[in-house]
């Protein structure tokens, strides 16, 4: 019993070890996708933690079944990468050969800070699964939005805990508000 419990201790350490300290900013070289850590993003070269704050980037996009997390300071320069996606390119600029169909949706769910799609945006393409707004550093800040192609579903608390919000969010529906006592109020997204 007592090697059990030595051996989860260490691999425990070897775990909370392998993660990089929060906030923690990171110049490399590398593929768009951030290591796989939820919060961390591309953004003019160098790797950012959305927990920790957006600093100048406005646009973030979340495209993890293209290997993509990266950040720009406009939508514009956001959409512009998006299309480059959504054409066939990769987070490495080459072509990619397997259907998205399956795993993404045509078009994202787009989630903006203030009303009237108005503030930082905050762009989702992968369905299947909750994703919690608190690991982009977007938590309880959502204020209006645009489903894209797929069914959306936005949830109070984390992992779809909680009431989940009561408006229409059926594909290509855009909300310039939130309904009433909804605004600042969402944790957890869903494309389905």
């Amino acid at each position: 019993m007592r090697r059990i419990a030595t051996l989860g201790v260490a691999v425990g350490v070897m775990l909370v070890a392998a993660l990089p300290a929060a906030g923690a900013v990171e110049e490399v070289e590398g593929p768009v996708w951030a290591s796989g850590v939820p919060g961390l993003a591309w953004f003019e070269g160098r790797q950012i933690d959305l927990r920790e704050g957006w600093g100048a980037a406005t646009a973030c996009m979340v495209w993890r079944e293209r290997g993509v997390v990266e950040c720009f300071r406009s939508a514009a320069a956001l959409a512009l990468r998006e299309a480059e996606l959504s054409a066939g390119g990769t987070a490495t600029g080459g072509s990619d050969s397997v259907s998205t169909a399956s795993y993404s949706c045509s078009s994202p769910l787009r989630l903006y800070e203030h009303g009237n799609y108005g503030g930082r945006q905050l762009s989702f393409w992968d369905r299947g699964f909750w994703q919690n707004l608190g690991d982009w550093g977007f938590n309880d800040q959502l204020s209006s939005f645009k489903i894209g192609s797929c069914y959306a579903y936005l949830a109070e608390h984390a992992w779809g805990g909680g009431e989940w919000y009561p408006g229409d969010t059926s594909p290509w529906v855009w909300s310039p508000t939130m309904w009433s006592g909804w605004n600042d109020r969402v944790s957890s997204i869903y494309n389905a």
